[in-house]
């Protein structure tokens, strides 16, 4: 009897492991762009895609010159060629990978308005971002 309890929590930790690391279903047919951010504004531009995801999420960051949480903002074009601040701000996020829809910059963006990010520290930090 002990043995098949063993065994039965062995498979019940098995698929709980294997549950934390499949991606989320708003994940699915989303694309990923990777930006060298700006300094205080847009550094690299990407374009949003067309699929299910309609927001920008950050999905990784990482800066060799800093390890603590570093202030991070995502821009868009608007219709008159402006750059905008997404409505969520600067967001402090540290080094490493977050899931989709966990750090959203910017919400509800059109397909093919171009998209960056910044950060307060000093510009050139890498970002991927999930659109």
């Amino acid at each position: 009897m002990n043995k098949s309890l063993a065994t039965l929590a062995a498979a019940g930790v098995a698929a709980a492991s294997l549950l934390a690391f499949a991606p989320t279903a708003s994940a699915a047919g989303c694309v990923t762009s990777g930006i060298t951010t700006g300094f205080e504004g847009p550094g690299t531009v990407a374009y949003k895609a067309a699929s299910p995801c309609n927001d920008l999420n950050l999905t990784y960051a990482y800066s060799a010159s800093w390890t603590g949480p570093i202030p991070y903002a995502g821009y868009y074009k608007n219709a008159s060629g402006t750059w905008v601040q997404g409505s969520a701000g600067w967001i402090k996020v540290r080094n490493g990978a977050y899931a989709v829809d966990q750090i959203v910059l910017v919400s509800d963006l059109t397909p093919g308005t171009p998209f960056s990010v910044g950060t307060f520290l000093q510009g050139g930090e890498w970002v991927v971002v999930t659109h």
